[in-house]
């Protein structure tokens, strides 16, 4: 499982066909509706060739294509995606912190409800609590993953945190920017 961090949710007034590639759908032409971009995803057929500006055109014809809405600015609102086990030490950097190890309380979300693997912020707040993460997390040195029986337990390679850090504060100042919350679940 994962956790995404995006822009809070806005009902789309386009919608684009795209691989899930960035650059693609950056530059995938919008449709007015749904169920025209559906038809140009349907039409596509097995043998399309990659998508413009995919940033893996050796492989862009094997992953099937599916429909993105479009931000109401006629923007493609930035995502930040994570795994479940990366996004609980973000949150942690960014202060979310359980209650049972600091004995605080955890900052509510807007409906009232706990911060953990789901929440949402003004843009404003979680960038500020970006730059503070930034600016106090040491260089991460990554994690050896293991194995757990059949399982492979994923590692983190060396600097990871601070690029999804990064991303997160680019995403917090397009949504400054926007006049849109953060948001991630």
């Amino acid at each position: 499982m994962s956790v995404t961090f995006t822009a809070n949710w806005r009902p789309a007034t386009r919608f684009a066909v795209t691989c899930g590639c960035a650059r693609a759908t950056a530059l995938a032409v919008p449709h007015d509706t749904y169920e025209a971009a559906s038809v140009e995803a349907l039409s596509a057929g097995p043998a399309r060739g990659a998508l413009p500006g995919c940033a893996m055109p050796e492989i862009c014809p094997e992953y099937p294509l599916y429909v993105h809405d479009v931000d109401p600015g006629g923007e493609f609102a930035p995502e930040v995606n994570v795994s479940e086990r990366n996004a609980a030490l973000l949150t942690d950097l960014l202060g979310f912190t359980a209650p049972e190890t600091t004995g605080a309380p955890r900052p509510a979300r807007l409906d009232g409800g706990p911060t953990d693997d789901a929440g949402q912020l003004p843009a404003e707040d979680f960038l500020g609590r970006v730059l503070v993460a930034l600016a106090l997390t040491p260089e991460d040195e990554g994690v050896d993953g293991y194995w757990d029986g059949r399982h492979h337990l994923g590692g983190r390679r060396a600097g990871y945190l601070q690029l999804r850090l990064t991303e997160l504060r680019d995403l917090a100042q397009w949504c400054v920017d926007h006049g849109r919350d953060v948001a991630w679940g």
